[in-house]
Formats: structure tokens, sequence, C-alpha cells
């Protein structure tokens, strides 16, 4: 075969399938995880499967990296994987089998080929498909959420969003007209960097359209080359607005459930947009999310579906943090004296969040919070741990503490859980990490951790230290295995000048806390 039919044959898989010409990154999802899931759905009045017992199916599954860390984290779990890219679902078997993992499955299958024979199943995860698909395979996906869902089951769907993404749209009618001709994905991403740099510079920064695209065109520079390939530089890609996705699941038996950021449905609506959404009754979650969107100008959801015939609960009223388990990644700043309020406690949030607190008992259930993160504890223990700190003056404070932790809750700064996290947050005598985490550290600065999120980890120091992390070693023997690993990189010369000559026994006291805060540490 010469050159040029080598090229030719390249082009036609490439048209085919560009997901195996050009790797999409994959990697776990925490807003996809069936304990998530389900706990909205537990919120909402369902009766959840429970995620040690669970049926997953995942269409457009890529290599694995969002189911292979369910399935070990729930052995008892079944778990199906499908996706179109060859090259994706070898990744992923392979990983699988060197995990010795026998309770996932991946398969190469087009969605359009997907039947019923698969069984049913309790969740169904479509994430980064829908929006850049053909209309056929959309249709497909709404009505294998009907017949492969179990009677309890939830669908979760991301798409881009209207109408937020039509802002979006004006680079992309650059880019994607700029690099019609061109075929070869390298040369058309570097194409489209060029023309939406230079046709940005060139517009009037006075006008509407002008500080869009000037806005739209810095986002660009932080996109990774593979991620705007797949997602701005794909013709047929398509954004939607949630009335639409909604009236095309409703002929297959389906119902809005609820957003992946459930309770939070109002983040980024503030002073008269909160007013225009407090004014429509929770009843008609349709037309207050889409209100939302309209406000805001959305431009990604993440939809959960059920299914019809599901009496849905509606809103927050009489909810009970009974049954949960809560968790929050907050922090006294102990520096912090508000004048004001004597007595109040200032408390941070991971994501920049403020908050100044006078109940006695709601500021030891966040300290306990603190404390006990990345991992959570039971609504009731919680109670517990909250007036014993709090003293016997305060027992009568149950309801109002009630009160506060459901506000802090409904503003999206603690996270509840039907079910305990699987992961440890103190530090053992034999420290061990994850098993896909000292894995992942091996080749790469980003892992998994045991709360289903991707974490990087800060250079080859820790990205070491955590492969060491498997059960066997005291923190002397870490200490000793890190010596000889920089000692061996020196003498190599691999070393480098960022690299440190030594570590120390306080170095390594503070990569074992810092490893147990980014939830690596195995229960």
């Amino acid at each position: 075969m010469n050159d040029m039919a080598m090229k030719d044959l390249a082009m036609k898989d490439l048209a085919t399938n560009p997901y195996d010409a050009v790797a999409y990154p994959g990697h776990a999802f925490s807003q996809t995880h069936p304990a998530h899931l389900a706990t909205i759905a537990h919120i909402h009045g369902m009766t959840p499967a429970p995620t040690a017992t669970m049926r997953v199916l995942e269409l457009g599954c890529g290599s694995g990296g969002n189911l292979i860390p369910m399935a070990l984290q729930c052995p008892g779990a079944q778990l199906v994987g499908i996706d179109l890219s060859g090259r994706a679902i070898a990744h992923a078997k392979a990983e699988a089998a060197e995990l010795g993992l026998g309770n996932v499955s991946f398969e190469q299958r087009d969605i359009m080929a997907v039947t019923t024979g698969l069984g049913q199943f309790d969740y169904i995860i479509v994430h980064g498909v829908y929006s850049w698909v053909p209309q056929p395979v959309r249709e497909r996906i709404l009505a294998l959420f009907g017949e492969l869902l179990a009677p309890q089951g939830i669908a979760y769907v991301s798409y881009n969003a209207l109408p937020g993404c039509r802002l979006r749209d004006l680079a992309r009618d650059v880019m994607l007209f700029e690099t019609r001709e061109i075929d070869d994905p390298i040369e058309k991403v570097r194409v489209a960097r060029a023309a939406i740099k230079r046709f940005a510079e060139a517009t009037d920064a006075e006008t509407f359209y002008g500080v869009a695209l000037r806005e739209r065109a810095k986002q660009i520079e932080d996109i990774p080359d593979n991620v705007l390939y797949h997602d701005d530089l794909n013709p047929g890609a398509r954004a939607f607005a949630l009335h639409e996705v909604l009236a095309a699941a409703e002929p297959h038996g389906l119902q809005f459930l609820s957003e992946t950021s459930f309770p939070n449905n109002f983040g980024g609506a503030r002073g008269p947009a909160q007013q225009v959404l407090n004014a429509i009754p929770v009843s008609e979650p349709l037309r207050q999310e889409q209100a939302l969107d309209l406000l805001i100008g959305r431009c990604f959801r993440q939809t959960l579906l059920c299914r019809a015939d599901i009496a849905l609960h509606r809103g927050l009223a009489g909810f009970s943090f009974a049954p949960y388990h809560l968790a929050a990644n907050v922090q006294e700043d102990v520096d912090k004296v508000d004048e004001k309020r004597p007595g109040a406690a200032s408390f941070l949030f991971a994501d920049g969040v403020r908050l100044a607190v006078d109940l006695p008992a709601a500021k030891a259930a966040l300290r306990a919070l603190g404390r006990t993160w990345p991992g959570n504890i039971h609504h009731d223990e919680l109670v517990t741990l909250a007036l014993q700190e709090a003293g016997p003056d305060h027992e009568h404070e149950i309801e109002r503490l009630n009160e506060a932790l459901t506000a802090i809750y409904r503003a999206g700064l603690i996270e509840i859980s039907l079910e305990p996290h699987r992961l440890a947050t103190g530090i053992s005598e034999r420290p061990v990490a994850s098993l896909l985490a000292r894995r992942q550290a091996l080749a790469s600065h980003e892992v998994t951790d045991l709360r289903h999120r991707a974490v990087a980890l800060d250079g080859v120091v820790v990205r070491k230290f955590v492969s060491l992390l498997d059960g066997t070693r005291t923190p002397a023997m870490l200490l000793d295995a890190l010596n000889a690993f920089l000692a061996e990189a020196h003498a190599s010369g691999h070393g480098g000048p960022a690299l440190p000559k030594q570590a120390t026994a306080a170095e390594v006291d503070m990569h074992l806390r810092d490893v147990a805060r980014l939830a690596l540490l195995a229960g």
C-alpha cells in the first residue's frame, strides 16, 4: 500500500470514529457516581439500588476511567461499559485485567446496536456524548433509558446547554469555517487556535460580539488540544435547552428527576434573579430549571431522568438529615474575628466561601466535619458530637442545629450521602493508598481518589510516595524507600535541580497528612 493510499485509509477511519484517531481524556467524574445519584433520588422519594449490589451501564465509557474506580470500590456490583472506539475499549479491558476486576466488562459497540439483551440497570450513565452524536443516536440513547432502566433506576445524561452555548458557538463558527477543508487533527487544532486568536483580536472590543469572542478566545487557550478537537471542532455538535431534552425523553416513559447539582439549583442567581426563581412553585421543576438557564446563561447540563410513573417529592419541605451521612471540606479560621458578631466563628470552605456561625452546636458540628474530611459522619453521630462539644446547656438546640445545617446544605457547602465513604481519614501504622491511585501515580500526575474525583499530585516525589503506600511500610520504612529513590535518581543523572537530595521524617509525615486529605488512603 503506497503512502497516499495509507493516508486515505487513515482519513476514512477518522471519519468513521475520530475517537480512535484522537483519544479523549478519560477519568472519574464524581457527579456521575451512583452513590451521588442515589442520594438525590432518595431525597426525591425514590428507593435507589445500593451501590454494593448495583448494575451500572455507561454508554460512551471511553477507556474506563469512570467505571473502573467504581468497580474497585464495589466488588459486588456489576458494571458494563460500551464505546465505539476500539482503542479505548482495548485500553479499558487491559486496565481491568491488570487490576484483577471480574465485575466490570467492556465492549466495543455502536450505541445504535445496543439491545435489551444487556438486561436492566439501576444506573445508566451517558457523559459527554449526547451533544456530539447524530440525532438518531440521541434518540436511541433516550430509548435505551426507557428499555433498560430498572423500575427505580436513574439515568444520567450531560449535554451542552442553551442559551449559554450560543456565545460559545460564536467562536465555533470562526474555527469551523477556517478549518473546513482540513482533515488532519493536529493541523485542524493548530489552525483553529490561530484563527480564533486572529479574529478575536480584530473585532471591535466595544461591541457585544467583540467582547464575547475575545472572552471565548481566552478560555480556549486553556483547553487541551484533544478536548478542543472533539468538543468544539465537531461540526455536528449542538446544544439543547432542557425542555427539548425532556420532550424527547417523555415518549420513552421518562421524567425529569433533578440536576446533579441538587440542591444548589440556583447557583449563580443573585438578587432579582433569585426572586424570579423563588416565585416559581417547586411543583414546576421544568419551568424553574429553564428559567434558571435563561437567567444565568448555563452552558452545560447534567440531567437525571427516571421512570414517569414514579411519584416524586419536590423541594426540601419536610427534609430531614436523619438517613444521611454528612461531609464538608471546611476549616475554622481562628485568626478571623468578626467584631460586629461577638462569639461568632469564621469557617472557610474549600471553594473559598467564608461563613460566620454563632450557634454553638453548629460551630461544633462544622469543626467535627472539618476534622473528619474527606470522610463523612452519620447525622446522628454528628449531632451527638456537636452537643458534647457545645455542652449540656445547648442540648435543646438540635432543631436549630438542623436548621443551620440545612441552610448550609442548600448553599452547596455540605455534601450528604446515603452511604458512608469507603476510605480512611486516619493514618495507620502501615498506611495503604488505593490500588488504582498507586498504579496511576507511576505514570501520571493525575490519580483517582476514593471520592471518585480526579486529583493532581504535586511533583515526582509525591507521585513516588503514593506508589509506595501499599500497606507494607511504616513511616520509617517509607522514609528509607523515598531516600533510596532520590539517591538513585541523582546517581543516574535524572535528579535535576528541583528534586531534593534527601527527604526527612517531617516531610513523610506531611506527605501522609496530604495524601489522607486527598482521599487516597483506603479504609
